[in-house]
């Protein structure tokens, strides 16, 4: 049964209401607001990704803004020297880049300005790109391989891209046309070593995504780097995407082809209604569709 704007509308307010009254972005009750996949920050994150974002209460983004600010350990823990060492601190959160990227971009396009408030957390995100020109979440990969995950990378890079409205530094110029690179040596989902899909599920347009990877999302970015760079993308590289995103158009526009949160997949957990009410598997989706159709138009395709 296809979901209707009034379930979506009735979602909506239901999200409005638990972050009103939540506790779970309180001092002290971190871990709960990234509680997967029921916690404060998706609630957020969905309404963000839908372009609702000024419907998230102020309240709640005051709260989350503080839990930034005073909750959270603001360094990536590589290396043993990176560990908080007061008793406050070693109660902190640990983030990883593409979580904290999220947390950024929901702020962000509130209203917030956290490079002045937090500019921690923009200057952590350029800190951290590999040579391949990716970034990666497992702390070992600083350590040994160097090597990249294309689901660590995307959210830093978009929100880099997204939110700087002004000319790029020097190193924001050159951590995004190094993240492009990245993603067009691996044609948006395949091993540069053989040319194989690395995971099929990256072909299924996933909504909401939150940190999550799939094609559109990869060319989504890369078509507005190339727009915002003037730069040019490899020829066929984005026509091949669509090709492979041809069994879930159609059209009434995209359909949804997984969830994020797929009881068989490696992220189960509990949901809320907002969430099911715009992740039907098989439902064509008005934000994949917008999105898609913003990658076509800027391409020229």
């Amino acid at each position: 049964m296809k979901t209707t704007n009034q379930t979506i509308r009735l979602a909506i307010e239901d999200s409005i209401r638990f972050l009103e009254t939540t506790t779970d972005l309180d001092e002290g009750r971190g871990e709960m607001s990234r509680r997967k996949w029921d916690g404060p920050w998706w609630h957020m994150a969905a309404l963000y990704e839908m372009g609702e974002v000024k419907q998230i209460p102020k309240s709640a983004i005051a709260k989350a803004k503080l839990l930034l600010e005073k909750q959270v350990w603001p360094t990536f823990i590589i290396s043993a020297e990176d560990y908080p060492t007061s008793e406050s601190d070693k109660l902190k959160m640990d983030c990883c880049h593409c979580e904290l990227a999220v947390f950024y971009m929901i702020l962000m396009a509130y209203g917030c300005d956290l490079d002045k408030e937090l500019p921690w957390i923009r200057e952590w995100l350029l800190k951290h790109q590999l040579p391949d020109g990716g970034l990666n979440c497992d702390p070992d990969a600083y350590l040994h391989s160097n090597k990249s995950s294309i689901v660590s990378t995307l959210p830093p890079l978009e929100a880099i891209l997204w939110f700087t409205d002004r000319e790029f530094t020097e190193q924001e110029a050159h951590f995004l046309d190094e993240g492009a690179r990245y993603l067009i040596e691996h044609q948006l989902v395949c091993s540069k070593q053989n040319g194989n899909v690395i995971g099929t599920e990256w072909l299924k347009p996933c909504f909401p995504r939150f940190f999550e990877y799939d094609i559109l999302r990869g060319m989504s970015f890369l078509a507005e780097w190339s727009r915002r760079r003037n730069k040019a993308l490899p020829p066929g590289l984005l026509v091949q995407g669509l090709e492979r995103l041809n069994r879930y158009n159609e059209a009434g526009g995209l359909r949804i082809g997984r969830q994020v949160s797929d009881p068989q997949g490696p992220w189960g957990g509990h949901t809320f209604p907002l969430f099911e009410a715009v992740s039907g598997v098989g439902e064509v989706s008005p934000y994949l569709t917008r999105q898609l159709n913003r990658v076509i138009e800027q391409s020229c395709l």
